[in-house]
């Protein structure tokens, strides 16, 4: 039997490699036919959308791994950034907005690398978890606002939030959901916003930081996939 779980677990590894692959040449496709359609209108004043929908993952003794009140207000506050900042209205997408995943996480999803790390777990037992669970889609789109999902996971190593441009998700530690700009700034990364070396700017890589942003980084989030006006 030694043997054909070796052979199990190569194919297993194979099949999640060729679905991440899939799932990362959709999303590039899609994000640029979405972002040259939403140039057409990224100046025009009026307010756009994005939906986010937040999850909260449970450790291995089935333990939420933050509070649901703690998660709302740090919405709430990207809310307003966002609002003020770049003419977006983020809206819940489903309800509740704030959910608690059933069943415990596997320990890849409750402690997640950043950087590098994050790029690999793309293609692995994270990556895999987190698109088992998105908001609105996951290998094919079928919803046509499509939604941010927050993960909010154990530990991020070495930060308290992390975000790579090609996902439709951001992960925040406990820690991460008690800042006042981490989860506008992982959101910002989202709409392929890069970090700037400026403390006031809302893509300062550190805390703290402002929530200032420059007429070009309005342009890119309003143009992302994720911002609409419907």
């Amino acid at each position: 039997m030694g043997w054909l779980s070796s052979i199990k677990k190569a194919i297993k590894k194979v099949v999640r490699a060729v679905k991440s692959i899939v799932r990362v040449v959709v999303k590039i496709v899609i994000g640029v036919v979405m972002r040259i359609i939403n140039t057409l209108g990224a100046w025009i004043p009026v307010d756009k959308k994005m939906r986010l929908q937040v999850f909260i993952l449970r450790n291995e003794a089935g333990n939420a791994v933050d509070q649901i009140a703690d998660v709302e207000m740090a919405f709430s506050r990207a809310v307003a950034t966002f609002k003020r900042r770049f003419g977006v209205n983020i809206k819940a997408y489903g309800k509740p907005m704030v959910q608690v995943l059933k069943g415990a996480a596997p320990v890849a999803a409750l402690d997640v690398p950043c950087d590098g790390g994050a790029w690999l777990e793309e293609f692995g037992e994270a990556g895999e978890y987190f698109a088992d669970n998105l908001a609105g889609w996951n290998a094919i789109p079928i919803s046509l606002t499509f939604p941010v999902s927050v993960f909010i996971v154990r530990t991020v190593d070495g930060k308290i939030g992390c975000s790579i441009p090609i996902a439709d998700y951001v992960v925040l530690s406990p820690a991460g959901v008690d800042s006042d700009t981490t989860l506008a700034h992982e959101l910002a990364h989202t709409c392929l916003l890069m970090h700037r070396d400026d403390s006031k700017n809302l893509l300062y890589p550190s805390i703290p930081r402002g929530t200032d942003v420059t007429g070009w980084q309005r342009f890119v989030v309003r143009t992302s996939r994720h911002c609409t006006f419907w």
